[in-house]
């Protein structure tokens, strides 16, 4: 019943709608429709209530209505579930079953995941966290392609809804100005015998709406808005990489998406420290290889490296 109120408040946003309006328009009482807008305001939605007026969705409040995506993105994304608050995303779908273009999506996160243990800050109503379930006929060899693809896709959509110029951080990370505000996990289960990838879990984090930072993450991390004045709509951004991302996808073996990703890469052509087995060395980034490795030039010579090896940043000017 709150999903469907809160259909009815957006599609209203800003204006009022009595409550008589909408218990009629549910066919329920207007005490059940005063209970549930509690509950909504207790899950973080601005909702002005008036005894003459009725009830008011501020303008502050960007939600996301499943629906509106469904019908906005390709078949190929069979099934979407949303929830106000879990754990992780990508933890959801790994301990339940699901068919490839399943996709989960969370106004927030207690336990957001990044790459090697890290985790990935996820407020609520100011990201984008998303998971989904892809099934590639690829070995764990050719998986970086995967990666790189969705950053591009990603990029895309963001350059579609903001005046920004995002960069992409090797392997997995979008800049803006030096700050992450997002990033991409893959998780993907093997067969043994052949490293052919059974099943992709793809994690989104993107941080869209401008909030006060962590101490922790003061220096590190930004939201796409700090950039610009420009407010969109996180569905609309989803919709726009979905659509995206199904093209590119699609066009994965032509490599059609590899000039752009060198185009707007972060560290091409760039000094860059390397950590790798537990030492750190400086090298140089000659190019982005077609499996969108990196070629790189250090003291031992010309080597690549690739994903899940290694962890990159630039190196800082002493």
């Amino acid at each position: 019943m709150e999903k469907e109120i809160l259909k009815i408040l957006k599609n209203n946003q800003n204006e009022y709608i009595s409550g008589q309006k909408i218990s009629e328009s549910l066919s329920v009482s207007r005490m059940t429709i005063s209970s549930c807008i509690k509950k909504l305001k207790e899950k973080g939605y601005h909702i002005i209530s008036s005894t003459k007026k009725g009830y008011c969705l501020t303008e502050d409040n960007d939600v996301i209505l499943i629906e509106n995506i469904k019908s906005a993105i390709p078949d190929f994304f069979q099934n979407i579930k949303y929830f106000d608050e879990m754990d992780s995303t990508n933890d959801y779908l790994k301990r339940t079953s699901h068919q490839q273009g399943d996709i989960v999506i969370a106004q927030s996160q207690t336990k957001g995941k990044g790459r090697n243990g890290k985790s990935f800050y996820s407020p609520q109503q100011k990201g984008i966290y998303v998971s989904f379930v892809l099934k590639p006929d690829l070995t764990i060899y050719d998986s970086l392609k995967i990666t790189a693809c969705l950053a591009v896709s990603l990029v895309k959509a963001i350059e579609k809804n903001y005046p920004v110029h995002p960069q992409i951080k090797w392997v997995n990370d979008i800049m803006i100005h030096d700050f992450k505000i997002a990033g991409i996990l893959c998780e993907a289960s093997l067969e043994m015998n052949t490293a052919q990838i059974e099943q992709m879990i793809v994690g989104i984090g993107i941080n869209v709406h401008s909030y006060s930072m962590p101490d922790y993450l003061q220096n590190i991390a930004a939201c796409i808005e700090d950039f610009c004045s420009i407010k969109a709509s996180r569905e609309q951004l989803l919709i726009d990489f979905f659509n995206i991302f199904y093209q590119d996808y699609l066009m994965l073996s032509t490599l059609s998406w590899l000039d752009f990703y060198r185009q707007h890469s972060y560290i091409l052509h760039q000094d860059i420290t390397v950590y790798e087995n537990n030492k750190a060395y400086p090298a140089y980034v000659l190019d982005i290889n077609d499996d969108a490795s990196l070629k790189i030039q250090s003291e031992q010579g010309i080597k690549n490296l690739s994903s899940g090896e290694i962890s990159i940043r630039k190196r800082t000017s002493s």
